[in-house]
This record gives structure tokens, C-alpha cells and sequence, in this order.
């Protein structure tokens, strides 16, 4: 083999190797999202009198990363904010992971908050499931987002609070929609 012969076969193996050495750039980028959650929660599991039924609300906000189209999963950050009928306000956060199921998704979360009752401040942690709809915004960070979750959460302080909530979550932009209209109606 001549030394041209062999300087173009390493050349093109070289070439090669760069091409699939180079750096690319990511273009994933995050996802945000915020909702409503409304539902039925059981609480005080673990007290002397038993469960008791309560009315929840809350208000959820993520950014999800690592996805640049559906059907991949995601991880991000999220923070929310709670009552069970109104005799607690619970805040906190943590992480979820989207898992693509087909058209739905699923997001597992889990974390820490923090709960203010009748027995002062106390630490506790949560987990949800929610299954729905969470859309990807090609030509935005926001997502759209809605369906029906699953919750629970231990307080890990004096109260010995533990609940069970379920219900939907509706994403804020959907509540909006009325006043939207509204507006629009009234500019024309």
C-alpha cells in the first residue's frame, strides 16, 4: 500500500472519529408548568379519633429538563402549596420524573414540606402519581397539562399527621380561558 493510500484511510477514519467526537449542541429545553389541584383528602390517619374526609386545594409549579419532543422522559423540580380544608397550609417541593405512557404520562414525584396546624410548624415528606395529558410546547417553555393524581403525605413532627388525597389537576392556562375571552370580547 503506498503512503497516499494509507494517509487517506486514516485520514477518513480520523474524520470519523471527529465528526462523532464533536460536541452537539442539546436542545432540550425546560418545560414549565403550573396547576390547580382540587380533591378529596383523608386525614389523620394515624390520630386517636380516625380518619376524617377534608376538601383539598392546592397550586403546583414544575420545570421538567431532558426532553425535546414527547414521548421522552423528564426530570425536574417542583414546588407546591396546599390546605386540607383549610385548618393547614402546607408548602414545599421536590423532584418529579415524567414517564411517557403513550398519549398520557405519568409523573412520579416525591419530596419535603413543610405543614402549619394546630400544633405549630412540622416537617413532613410527599409522594403523587399523576396520570393526563402534559403537553410539548415546540415553540415555548410552557406546557399544558391536566389530569387526575394521587397523594400522600407523613407528617414527621408531633401532630403525626398522615393523608391520603385524590383529584385532578387542572393547569392554570384552562382557568384563564374565560377571562381570555372576556378581554378579547371586550377589545373588539
Amino acid at each position: 500500500m503506498s503512503t497516499g493510500g494509507l494517509y487517506a484511510r486514516f485520514g477518513s477514519v480520523g474524520l470519523g472519529l471527529a465528526v462523532l467526537l464533536a460536541p452537539c449542541a442539546a436542545r432540550a429545553a425546560p418545560q414549565v408548568g403550573a396547576a390547580l389541584t382540587t380533591g378529596v383528602a383523608t386525614t389523620d390517619w394515624r390520630a386517636e379519633n380516625g380518619p376524617r374526609v377534608a376538601f383539598h386545594l392546592g397550586a403546583r409549579v414544575d420545570a421538567l429538563f431532558l426532553r425535546d419532543r414527547p414521548g421522552q422522559m423528564a426530570l425536574g423540580p417542583y414546588v407546591d402549596v396546599a390546605t386540607a380544608a383549610f385548618d393547614t397550609l402546607e408548602a414545599g417541593g421536590g423532584l418529579s420524573w415524567l414517564i411517557p405512557a403513550g398519549a398520557p404520562a405519568l409523573v412520579l414525584s416525591g419530596g419535603a414540606f413543610a405543614r402549619t396546624s394546630r400544633f405549630g410548624v412540622e416537617p413532613g415528606v410527599a409522594a403523587t402519581l399523576f396520570w393526563g395529558a402534559r403537553s410539548f410546547n415546540y415553540h415555548g417553555v410552557y406546557g399544558l397539562g391536566v389530569g387526575l393524581f394521587a397523594q400522600g403525605r407523613l407528617g414527621l413532627g408531633d401532630g403525626r399527621q398522615a393523608d391520603a388525597i385524590a383529584g385532578v389537576q387542572i393547569d392554570l392556562a384552562y382557568l384563564a380561558l374565560p377571562f381570555v375571552f372576556a378581554i378579547e370580547a371586550i377589545r373588539r
